[in-house]
Parts: structure tokens; sequence; C-alpha cells
């Protein structure tokens, strides 16, 4: 055989393998394509199954703790919520339905339309019952409402639409499974092929073998070694490419599809990752709502029991007078009419104390009793330190003024400011020795006036400064005054009423000797400029 005619045949069986090697590396590029359309598409609806069931589980488990456990009112809009899980159940369908167009699986096989539309059914009932649920709590049926959520969220959520969304992700985790065991497989294939076009070319002609082996070995190589390192769960790693011929064509699609699943990947991770901070988030918050519950009601334990340890003592000095006039077996009239006047004496201070608490109560409430108007707090603190002029000649103190403006417009209650100033003074004159004086300042404090009440007492130790503005609080400087009836209010209603104006009261440390009470009032919009 010449060798024109053994050049001629190695180049003709040459071709022929080429072209077959061709005609394979075409199948392998098509199979890549439609297993890399399959890994998207199921990665998609995982994805989707599992924004879903965490969607799911936490809009309900807010219902059932908020309409079940809680106050009856949902803390999460139902109505978004409920457009946000129905928006994720259509782009499952459009998955689905994106998976039987591409021909993955035969309309016959394809059950996940049937199965979303239960689903669908199944979060629609319970939404339904959500609603039925709060316009029960609104009519003040609570048991109804709780027992038809809690029957709704057992059967429908915990039964049947859990049990479906786990089947959907199990058979989702299967099919994707399934997907890159058939990239597996075709990848064996074309590594096989490739290694045989290499030894049938070297065994037709050395110099053709040559030349082309210097090709192959290197393109085969790399793929080799990528389709080893990307079965190895390193989706990082890039087949290097060189050249623009189908070997470089195949390492792109497998560098695009390793970057692409990578991408996959690394949003899951990062959608778990999200979802647990989220949680967490969700967690620390409720953690601090139940902290801030718990000391809210400790706060009103201890208000009660304040209240009832201040009415134990007039109640039980009326019922001694009432129980002495009756046991008196002399000048029955006359005793009964001291008794009387005692009780009504005791009445009056017990009508005084019932009147500030809920005078605290209301401002906490937000429901105190204000008539604002635009008012000259120089004339209001004026005209009440005139009416205390006399408070103090019992124990010889003056009540000085000291005022930087004429006018100081304030929008407020004419009536209350009056009603502050007086609790203000009369405390300070309370606390401060005989022969001393009594200071009330007003003056410019950046965007409004402060009010000023300052006295030479023995003062307000460091330890009572943030407690004196607390109900029934008594310091140590207010202890002889507590048979006189002074049951640790005047100070907590002067903050009332001083929040109530949206202004602030606070104890000044800086004025020795004795105590500065200082209380900041916004100023008339019209006044300021």
């Amino acid at each position: 055989m010449q060798v024109r005619t053994k050049i001629a045949l190695c180049v003709s069986t040459l071709a022929i393998v080429i072209v077959a090697c061709a005609g394979l590396l075409l199948w392998n590029t098509d199979r890549a394509t439609y297993n890399h359309k399959r890994t998207s598409l199921a990665y998609e609806e995982l994805a989707g199954y599992l924004r879903l069931s965490g969607e799911v589980f936490r809009t309900f488990k807010q219902v059932r703790r908020d309409l079940i456990d809680g106050s009856g009112e949902l803390a999460v809009d139902i109505d978004e919520a409920e457009v946000r899980i129905f928006a994720i159940l259509d782009e499952i369908s459009k998955h689905v339905s994106e998976e039987s167009r591409v021909g993955w699986r035969p309309d016959e096989a394809v059950d996940d339309l049937p199965r979303i539309a239960l689903l669908r059914d199944a979060l629609a009932d319970v939404f339904r019952d959500v609603r039925t649920s709060q316009r029960l709590v609104a009519a003040g049926r609570g048991d109804q409402a709780s027992a038809l959520l809690g029957r709704s969220l057992e059967e429908q959520i915990d039964g049947q639409a859990n049990t479906i969304i786990e089947a959907a992700l199990a058979d989702e985790r299967g099919e994707l499974a399934q997907a890159l065991r058939e990239i597996e497989d075709v990848n064996r294939i074309a590594i096989g092929a490739a290694l045989f076009a290499t030894l049938s070319g070297i065994a037709l002609t050395a110099l053709v073998i040559f030349i082309l082996v210097i090709r192959l070995r290197d393109s085969l190589a790399n793929l080799q070694a990528g389709a080893e390192v990307f079965a190895s769960g390193r989706l990082d790693h890039a087949i290097p490419v060189s050249g623009d011929d189908e070997f470089a064509t195949l390492a792109r699609r497998f560098n695009v599809m390793a970057s692409q699943l990578r991408q996959k990947h690394r949003a899951v991770e990062d959608a778990r990752t999200l979802l647990e901070i989220r949680v967490g988030e969700r967690t620390e918050e409720l953690r601090a709502v139940n902290d801030e519950l718990k000391r809210r009601d400790a706060n009103r334990r201890q208000f009660f029991a304040d209240i009832g340890h201040e009415l134990r003592t007039p109640i039980t000095a009326i019922r001694g007078e009432a129980e002495v006039a009756l046991r008196s077996r002399q000048d029955r009239e006359e005793s009964y009419r001291d008794a009387l006047d005692r009780i009504v004496g005791i009445t009056d201070d017990l009508t005084r104390f019932v009147n500030d608490i809920f005078l605290i109560a209301r401002e906490q409430a937000g429901v105190l009793d204000m008539r604002k108007e635009v008012i000259d707090l120089t004339e209001a603190v004026g005209t009440a330190i005139d009416q205390l002029r006399t408070t103090g000649e019992p124990k010889g103190i003056e009540i000085g003024k000291q005022f930087e403006c004429d006018e100081m417009l304030i929008d407020g209650d004419l009536h209350r400011i009056g009603q502050l100033v007086r609790i203000l003074v009369t405390n300070a004159i309370q606390h401060s020795p005989p022969g001393t004086s009594v200071a009330v300042t007003l003056r410019a404090a950046g965007t409004g006036w402060e009010l000023g009440v300052l006295d030479n007492g023995p003062g307000i130790s460091v330890e009572d400064e943030h407690r004196v503005f607390e109900r029934f609080y008594r310091g140590q400087r207010s202890s002889e005054n507590t048979a006189s009836g002074n049951a640790g209010l005047g100070l907590p209603i002067a903050k009332s009423l001083v929040q109530a104006h949206g202004g602030r009261i606070w104890i000044d440390q800086s004025h020795v000797p004795g105590t500065a009470v200082r209380a900041w009032f916004n100023g008339h919009a019209d006044d300021l400029t």
C-alpha cells in the first residue's frame, strides 16, 4: 500500500473519527444546555418552595400568636401576606409550566400543578378563617375565634399545607439530584469518546496524530480535570480555555454551567443565612416586647399595691371613727357629730388622693383634660405665686420671683400651669427650713421657656434624684412628712402635667445648697419667630 493511500486512508478514517467526535460534541453540548436549563428550573422551584415554607411559617405563626395566644390584634398585615404567598405560588406554577414546555417531564407524569392547586385552596381557606376570626374577636367572641383558627391552622397548615410543601421539596431535591447525575453521565460519555478519538488518531498516522494530539491532549486534560473538580463539588473552578474550537466552546459551557450552579448555590446559602438572621432579629424583638410587657405588668402590680397600701390608712381611720362613735355610751349625738366631722375630713383627703391618682393615670393614658390655648407663662406663674403668698407665712418663708421676660407665650392650659406651680412651690415650702426663701424663675431656654422653683432646703440626694418623680416614692427628706398625709404624689403629678404640655421636668443638682426643680416648655411658634 502506497504511502499516499495510507495517508488517504488515515485521513479518511480520521475524518470519520472527527465527524463522529463532532457529532458527540454537539450532542454533549445539547445535553449540557438541556441539563443546565433543567437544573436551573429545579433550583428555582426548590428556592420557591423554601420561600413559600418560610413565609407561611412566619405569617401563620404570628397569626397564631396574636389571635390565639395574644391580644387578638394582628401585628402582621394579612392582606399583604396573602399577596406575597400567592405571588410565590404563581412563580412556582410558572416554573412547572416551563418544565413541561421544554419537555423535561411528560404531561401525564406532572403532578405539581394539581398539588399547587390543592395548596392554593388550603391557604385560601386559612386566610378566610383568619379574617373570620378577626371579625369574631372584634365582636367579643374570642373563644369561637380561637377554636376556629386553631382548627384551621392545625388541619390546613400543620396538616395539608405542610405535607404538600414537604412532598414538593422532596420531589424537587430528587429531580435536582437526578439532573446532576445525568450531567455526570454525559460528562463521562464525552470523556470516553474523546479518549477513544485520541487513541484512534495515534494509530492512524504518526504525523497527523502528533499534530492533533498536542491539541487534543491539553484540551481533553483540561476538560477531564474540570469535570473531576466539578464532580468533587468545587464549582468555583474554571477550566482553562484556549482557541475557538468545539473543545473551547465545551469548556466555556462547563465554566458557565459551573458559574450558574455556584450562583444558585450561593443564592440558596444567602437565603438561608438571611432567614436565620431575620429569625434571630424577630426573636430579639419578641424578647424585647416580652421584657417590656413584664416591666409594665410589674409596674401595674406595684401601682395597685401602692394604691391599696395608701387607701388602707384612711379606710381604717373611717372605720375606727365609726366604731368609736357606735361604742360611745354618753353624749351620743355629740360623739356622732364629732366622728362624722372627722370622717368628712378623712374623706376629703381621700378624695384628693383619688383625684391625684386619676390625674396621673389619665396623663399616662393620653386622656388628661387639657384646654390648649396660647397663654402667657409669666401671667400664669405670677398669678399662682400671688395665691401662695400666705402659704409660707407659718414658717416665715418668702416666695420670690425672677422673670427674664415680660411675656412668654406657650400652647397650654392656664389652670394646669397654675396647678403645677402650686405643687412645686408647696413642695419647696414643706421641705425648706423656717426663715429661708423660695424663688420661682422663668427664663428662655433654646426654643422654649424654662420654669424653675428653687429652695434653700436640705436638697435631694443623688440616689433620690431619679426616683422622686415615681408614684408613692418618699425620699429621705420626705420621711418627716409621711404622717401629715404626704402620699408621695406631688412631683409625679407635676411630671404628668409637664408631659401633658409636651415638656420635660428634672432635678438640677448644680443648685446648692437646696433643691432646684426645673421644667421646660416649648414656646409658641409665633412668639419665637
